[in-house]
């Protein structure tokens, strides 16, 4: 995953997927409170998710990636790092890069990223781009909600929130095509959503056995290969991801990715002002 953020198309698909799960009730003999109806919570998700883009322009937070190339075995061949900070505009990520591999940018780099950034800010700030952008959002959702499947529904409590938990597989009668589709669905693992917000809270998946795309010419993706997702509340409810990270091996095209893991960490949020001529300033 190349941001922490990027929900539009990673986790708002997984939040609407959960919404259009069959609502479940506790077993006989038990007077738990049913579920939330795939109507209501899928109301929940969506409420949540407009009120979140205005609120999240208030944050900037700074995020470190690690991203490691291995062996078979595991042992380390090479590392590579980057900090940038994160804030949005129009619900819409801009990471601005401030060091790579332990160093901060030179002035040069600096001035470049900078240039690169206000750009980005500019382009956000088009509201028939960001339109476009939700469409093609949407349209991926609408794609990928096919291939999901969730069972064995069931409340915790998580850091004393109410939140669902979920077993979760690809749909066994959907037939996925392509890269996306087929990575999806061959995942299987756990996902806990907040029952309040329907704000995802974590999701662990994994590959249980290995996914030939094309053939292999596309991309070859092996058994084992690891995700998790975990994202923090903040005091005022916003909602954030402050943990992205993973292992496993792969190939897509003709590119080879020997045994690989990566991990993106929010380091902490500040509130700030985002204007589209000046980017973020801490308040």
């Amino acid at each position: 995953m190349k941001h922490l953020r990027r929900r539009g198309y990673v986790f708002a698909t997984i939040l609407l997927a959960v919404a259009t799960a069959p609502a479940q009730h506790a077993p006989a003999g038990k007077t738990a409170t049913p579920l939330p109806s795939a109507a209501v919570l899928k109301q929940r998700v969506l409420a949540n998710l407009k009120r979140s883009e205005a609120e999240q322009e208030r944050y900037v937070c700074n995020v470190s990636s690690e991203n490691d190339i291995t062996n078979k075995d595991g042992a380390l061949k090479d590392r590579r790092t980057k900090q940038y900070e994160l804030f949005f505009v129009h619900g819409q990520e801009i990471d601005e890069v401030t060091g790579k591999n332990g160093k901060p940018l030179d002035a040069g780099q600096r001035k470049k990223e900078m240039a690169r950034v206000e750009k980005q800010i500019k382009k956000d700030s088009d509201m028939q781009y960001v339109a476009r952008q939700q469409a093609a959002e949407a349209k991926q959702l609408d794609t990928l909600l096919r291939m999901l499947h969730f069972t064995n529904g069931h409340r915790i409590e998580v850091n004393g929130r109410s939140t669902l938990a979920y077993d979760l597989t690809g749909d066994p009668d959907v037939h996925p095509h392509g890269t996306d589709e087929t990575f999806l669905h061959a995942m299987n693992g756990t996902i806990l959503v907040d029952e309040e917000t329907g704000e995802l809270v974590d999701l662990n998946a994994r590959l249980d056995h290995d996914v030939r795309i094309g053939g292999g010419l596309l991309a070859n993706l092996h058994k084992g290969l690891w995700i998790h997702v975990h994202q923090k509340r903040y005091p005022d409810g916003v909602w954030l991801p402050d943990r992205v990270e993973g292992n496993g091996d792969a190939r897509a095209a003709i590119f080879f990715h020997p045994y690989f893991r990566f991990s993106q960490t929010m380091d902490g949020c500040a509130l700030t002002t985002v204007t589209t001529s000046q980017g973020p300033t801490r308040q």
